[in-house]
């Protein structure tokens, strides 16, 4: 005898048949989803306009120009005085003849004479001859020493280099036997340098002699008042 199933079960199958079958696979994502964030390595760019800039030329303050006057120079120092020559009393040199060897006229230079500034002639020489030498100066108020070389001899002024400073000096040029009367002062120095010159019949009013050894012959050294003749012996 078959057996028909209870109407209930033929049901519960029926329904399980008209359903369709499953599928494993997820179902996919809606597209109304946001894509889940992704990871890099790089920084996220910076936008240029939270950059600052670099301070221009502009943007540096400026002093304001000054109002003070601009420092004026110091006026030029004065020129330092001319050198003056040593000295002291004028002495007077005479003599028949005077040969003045290496000579150089150096020109116009200042000298000290009795406490004051003057002019004179400044020479220089290697050696001087001078022949009947007498050589006088003022010691006091009407007195003077003389010193005088004996008659006909030849004092001399050596060696190395001598230098004379001379108020004037007045004789006679001798030029090779011609005698040309010379008066030379610093008002009128002489015309030409030479180095050998020779001077007869002459008068030197010197300030200084430096340099060199003077040697005298027979020299007589005297006191006398000023219009004593000069003895010689």
């Amino acid at each position: 005898m078959i057996r028909t199933p209870p109407l209930a079960a033929v049901a519960v199958v029926a329904v399980l048949a008209l359903q369709p079958p499953s599928s494993t696979e997820p179902p996919p994502p809606s597209s109304s989803s946001s894509p889940a964030p992704t990871s890099s390595s790089e920084p996220p760019p910076v936008s240029s306009s939270s950059a600052t800039p670099p301070p221009s030329s502009s943007s540096v303050p400026t002093l304001p120009p000054s109002t003070e006057p601009p420092p004026t120079s110091a006026p030029p120092s004065p020129p330092a005085p001319a050198p003056v020559a040593a000295g002291g009393r004028e002495w007077t040199l005479t003599a028949s003849r005077l040969d003045l060897g290496g000579l150089n006229f150096v020109g116009v230079v200042d000298a000290l004479l009795n406490g004051k500034v003057i002019k004179v002639l400044k020479f220089t020489a290697n050696d001087m001859k001078i022949k009947d030498l007498v050589q006088s100066a003022e010691i006091a108020p009407g007195m003077k020493l003389v010193t005088a070389a004996r008659p006909g001899s030849t004092s001399t002024v050596s060696p190395g280099r001598i230098e004379l400073f001379t108020v004037q000096l007045k004789g006679n040029l001798d030029l090779l036997g011609i005698k040309i009367p010379v008066d030379y002062t610093a008002a009128h120095p002489p015309p030409l340098n030479v180095p050998f010159v020779t001077f007869t019949e002459v008068t030197v009013r010197n300030t200084d002699l430096i340099g060199g050894t003077l040697k005298i012959p027979g020299a007589r050294i005297s006191v006398v008042s000023d219009q004593a003749p000069v003895e010689r012996r």
